[in-house]
């Protein structure tokens, strides 16, 4: 994998695993996700990990936000909704953000603020669908 990371396109943090997508984080023995400087997902990184869990159960991966192309825009508000239900889910909330490497490209940051990064560490994309499915 390669660094590039040069968007000034909001990005979605909740991107799936696939080759030009960015890893900008990994699931550690405690479910909470490691931040890293993103890199470029390459056929190579895909092929080492194809035959474990999901790739999104164990990394973050982030892309350029599609806007209504997604099926999570919400049209009257223009902007994400799964940023919401993200804050909904009840973690155990820090009080200070951490780092994060996206912070500044973040659909979520740039919709909802700080309020958008507190449990974000604690949220992989598989638990995203558990959310929606909810609905």
């Amino acid at each position: 994998m390669e660094a590039s990371f040069n968007s000034s396109k909001k990005m979605c943090p909740s991107y799936i695993g696939k080759v030009g997508a960015q890893l900008f984080g990994v699931v550690n023995k405690d479910g909470k996700v490691q931040f890293i400087t993103p890199l470029t997902v390459t056929e190579d990184f895909l092929e080492l990990n194809k035959d474990q869990n999901s790739l999104e159960q164990r990394f973050r991966f982030t892309g350029k936000c599609v806007e209504k192309g997604c099926a999570q825009w919400n049209n009257e508000e223009s902007k994400c909704s799964l940023s919401q239900k993200v804050q909904n889910f009840n973690t155990n909330q820090q009080a200070e953000l951490f780092f994060c490497p996206i912070r500044s490209q973040c659909r979520w940051f740039f919709q909802d603020g700080k309020e958008a990064c507190f449990s974000c560490n604690e949220i992989t994309r598989n638990m995203e669908e558990l959310l929606l499915n909810l609905e």
